[in-house]
C-alpha cells in the first residue's frame, strides 16, 4: 500500500506501513469505545458528523504521543500527511459503531423471530415474505440467546449469524462504494467550482496542530495564544461540571438536559435554547451567510407551522412526512436542491464521462480517491448489485428504482448540506423508504414490497454512514496531500472493515454475555418499531394527499426562486440550504449555538475584518479540544462512580 512520493514535509509517503498501522489501531479503538460507551452507559459519542469517539482517541492516543516524540527529536514522528491519513482512517471507522450503523443493522437482523407474537401479527401478516437470509432465525435459540443471554460455558452460535451478516455486508459495501463513486465524480465541482468550504474537514485539519503549507506565515494553531486561552478556559468549565456530579455545586448549563424552551404562542412549537459547545465551535468555521440562513429559516418554519395550525390547515397523513406541512415543503425543496445542483454540475459531469471513456480532456483525476473511469464503472456496477439485492429481498423492480432514486437524493442532499454548512447534527423528517411508501401509496404496494422496504430501516437513514458526509470530507482531506490514487481510499476502506468487525463483534458478544435487553442501546424496542411500521403500512392504506402534494410542490418552487435570486443578485442574503434544514429535528435543536456562531463571526468580521476572524479561530479549536477531553473525563467518572445513573453529556 505504500507509495513512492516526495513531500515538502518529509520524504516518506503519506500512506505508509506506519500510518496505516496507526490508523488501523485507531479505527479499532474508535469502534470499540463508540459501541461500548453507548451500550454500557447510554452515551452518544457516534452521533455527531465529527464525533467524539474519533476526536478523543486521536488527540490522546495519536496526537499527544506524536507531540512528545517530536519534542524528543525522534525520527519516527508522524508527518502532517501521515496524520491526515490516520485521521481519515479514524473518520471512516467512526461511520460504523452504534448510531452510525450498527444499532439499526442489529435491530433489523435480530428482532423478528424473537418478538413475534399473536398480538403484533407479524407472523400472520408478513413472515411468509421475510427473507430468511437477512434475519437471525431462532430455531436453535440464536435470537433468544442474544436478547436474554447465555451461560458462560455455552458457545455463541456464530453459524446462525454468518448468512445475514454476509448478505447485509455485501449491501453495505455496495452502498458505500456507490457513495464513494458519486463523491469522486462531484468533488472537483464542489471544491473548485462551487467553492464549498467543508467546515468539518477544516476543523479536522486544525485539530492536527500542524503548520499549514498554504499559510507558512501563520504558526501552528496549538502554539497560538488564543488556542491556549480556549483550552484553559474550556478545561476549567468541563472540570467544574464533572465535579458537580457529586452535588457540590451547580454546573454550567452546557450538558444534555440543560435546555430552555421559548414559546412564541400556544399553537407554536417551542424554540429550544441549548448551548451545545460542539455545534458552536464547528459552526464558527461555516460561512456567516449560511449560518444566518439556517437559523432564519428555522424560526420562519416554526412561525409558518404555528400559523397553519392556528387556521386549521394540517396534514392528515402523518405517515407520509411526519412533522406537518412545513416538513413536506422542506422535502420538496430538498429534492429540487439536489436536482438543481446536479444540473449546475452537468458540464463537469460531462467532462468526467469523457475522461472515463478515455477521450482527450483537461480534467485530471490524480487528486481523487480513484480514477473517473473506476468511478463511472463502479457506480453502474454498484447500482446494479443494489437493484439485484433489493429485488431478491422481495422488492419489485419499479419500486426498487424509485426507492433508490429517493435514497440517493436524500443522501446527496445531506452530504452537500454538511459540505457547505458544517452541520454537526443533521437529519430529515422522513427516510427514503417511508417517503417511497407515501408517494406510491401502501394500497398500491404488495406485501413483499412493504416487507422489503421495512428491512431497509437498516440503511435508509439520513444520518452518518451512508449519506456520504464522511466520504466527502475524507475526499476533501485526500486533496490536502499529494499521492497516487487508490492507496488512500484502500486504507480508509480497510479501516471501515476493521471497525465493522469490532463494533458488530462487540455487540453480539455483549448480547450473549449480558442479554441485549440489558444494553442501553435497546436493539429490541428499536427493531420492534421497525417491523410494526410494516404492519402499519399493511393495515392502513396511506397515500400522499393533494394538500401535501401542493406543499411538496411549493417547496420545489421556493427552492427554484431562492436559487435564482442567489444566482442573479450578489447581495441576496438567503442561502437555499436554510429551506432544506428547516424541518430537521437536530438542526432545530441546534438553532441557538448556530445563531451564536453567526453573531460572533459577523461582529468579528465587521469590527476587524477577515484577519480578525481568522485570529480568533484557534480560540474555538481550544474550546473544542477541552470539551472533548472533558467528555473523556466524564466517561471514566460515570463508568467507575455512576454506572447506574450516567450523565447525559450531549443532546442533539
Amino acid at each position: 500500500m505504500a507509495i513512492e512520493h516526495s513531500e515538502t514535509d518529509s520524504p516518506r509517503p503519506a500512506v505508509s506501513l506506519r500510518s496505516v498501522g496507526v490508523g488501523l489501531g485507531l479505527s479499532a479503538i474508535v469502534s470499540y469505545w463508540g459501541q461500548f460507551s453507548a451500550d454500557q452507559l447510554g452515551y452518544d459519542p457516534t452521533y455527531a458528523q465529527l464525533p467524539a469517539c474519533l476526536i478523543l482517541p486521536f488527540l490522546v492516543l495519536v496526537l499527544g504521543p506524536n507531540f512528545l516524540l517530536r519534542r524528543a527529536g525522534k525520527s519516527w514522528v508522524l508527518t502532517r500527511s501521515e496524520l491526515i491519513v490516520v485521521f481519515a482512517m479514524g473518520w471512516a471507522a467512526s461511520m460504523v459503531p452504534d448510531r452510525a450503523m450498527t444499532r439499526y443493522l442489529i435491530a433489523v437482523i435480530t428482532t423478528p423471530y424473537y418478538f413475534a407474537n399473536p398480538e403484533n401479527q407479524w407472523q400472520e401478516k408478513f413472515f411468509d415474505h421475510l427473507p430468511g437470509w437477512l434475519v437471525l432465525n431462532d430455531e436453535n435459540g440464536a435470537a433468544t440467546g442474544f436478547f436474554e443471554g447465555i451461560p458462560p460455558d455455552v458457545p455463541i452460535p456464530w453459524h446462525d449469524w454468518l448468512p445475514p451478516l454476509f448478505w447485509w455486508g455485501t449491501a453495505i459495501a455496495a452502498l458505500m462504494w456507490v457513495g464513494a463513486c458519486i463523491i469522486v465524480m462531484l468533488r472537483k465541482q464542489w471544491v473548485e467550482h462551487d467553492r464549498l468550504r467543508f467546515p468539518l474537514g477544516e476543523v479536522a485539519v486544525h485539530l492536527m496542530g500542524q503548520p499549514d503549507p498554504d499559510r507558512p506565515e501563520e504558526p501552528p494553531i496549538f502554539k497560538t495564544k488564543m488556542f491556549r486561552i480556549g483550552l484553559i478556559a474550556g478545561s476549567a468549565v468541563m472540570l467544574w461540571n464533572v465535579v458537580s456530579y457529586w452535588g457540590h455545586w451547580p454546573r454550567f448549563p452546557i450538558m444534555g438536559p440543560d435546555v430552555t424552551n421559548i414559546t412564541l404562542e400556544r399553537s407554536f412549537a417551542a424554540i429550544p435554547i441549548r448551548l451545545n459547545v460542539l455545534i458552536l465551535c464547528i459552526s464558527f468555521f461555516a460561512n456567516a451567510e449560511i449560518l444566518f440562513s439556517v437559523w432564519f429559516f428555522i424560526l420562519l418554519g416554526i412561525i409558518q407551522q404555528g400559523l397553519l395550525t392556528r387556521i386549521g390547515v394540517v396534514s392528515t397523513a402523518s405517515t407520509i412526512v411526519p412533522g406537518g406541512l412545513v416538513s413536506i415543503q422542506s422535502i420538496g425543496g430538498m429534492i429540487l436542491f439536489v436536482l438543481i445542483g446536479l444540473w449546475m454540475s452537468r458540464g463537469h459531469l460531462g467532462a468526467v464521462w469523457e475522461k472515463a471513456w478515455g477521450h482527450t480532456s483537461d480534467l485530471r483525476d490524480k487528486d481523487e480517491l480513484f480514477s473517473y473511469r473506476t468511478a463511472v464503472a463502479g457506480f453502474a456496477g454498484g447500482m446494479l448489485y443494489l437493484v439485484f439485492w433489493l429485488n431478491q429481498a422481495g422488492l419489485s423492480l419499479s419500486v426498487t428504482v424509485l426507492f433508490l432514486f429517493f435514497l440517493f437524493i436524500f443522501y446527496l442532499a445531506i452530504a452537500r448540506i454538511c459540505a457547505e454548512a458544517g452541520m454537526v447534527m443533521i437529519d430529515l423528517p422522513i427516510n427514503a423508504h417511508q417517503f417511497t411508501v407515501g408517494m406510491v401509496g401502501s394500497s398500491n404496494l404488495t406485501t413483499p414490497d412493504m416487507t422489503a422496504l421495512g428491512l431497509t430501516n437498516a440503511f435508509a437513514r439520513n444520518w452518518r454512514t451512508f449519506t456520504m458526509i464522511g466520504i466527502s470530507n475524507i475526499a476533501w482531506l485526500r486533496d490536502r496531500i499529494t499521492m497516487r490514487s487508490g492507496a488512500f481510499f484502500a486504507a480508509c476502506a480497510l479501516a471501515f472493515g476493521v471497525s465493522a468487525v469490532t463494533s458488530i463483534g462487540y455487540i453480539i458478544t455483549a448480547g450473549y454475555a449480558y442479554g441485549a435487553h440489558n444494553l442501553r442501546t435497546g436493539p429490541g424496542p428499536l427493531g420492534d418499531g421497525f417491523y410494526n411500521l410494516i404492519i402499519s403500512w399493511i393495515n392502513n392504506a396511506t397515500q400522499v394527499t393533494s394538500l401535501e402534494l401542493s406543499f411538496l410542490a411549493s417547496g420545489g418552487v421556493l427552492m427554484i426562486l431562492l436559487s435564482l435570486c442567489r444566482y442573479l443578485f450578489y447581495w441576496w442574503p438567503l442561502h437555499p440550504i436554510g429551506l432544506v434544514v428547516v424541518a430537521s429535528g437536530p438542526a432545530v435543536g441546534a438553532v441557538f449555538p448556530i445563531f451564536l456562531a453567526w453573531l460572533i463571526q459577523t461582529l468579528l468580521i465587521r469590527t476587524g475584518g477577515v484577519r480578525q476572524y481568522r485570529r480568533i479561530q484557534p480560540l474555538f479549536i481550544g474550546i473544542l479540544v477541552a470539551y472533548v477531553l472533558g467528555q473523556g473525563l466524564s466517561f471514566f467518572v460515570d463508568l467507575y462512580w455512576f454506572p447506574d445513573a450516567p450523565h447525559a453529556f450531549d443532546a442533539f
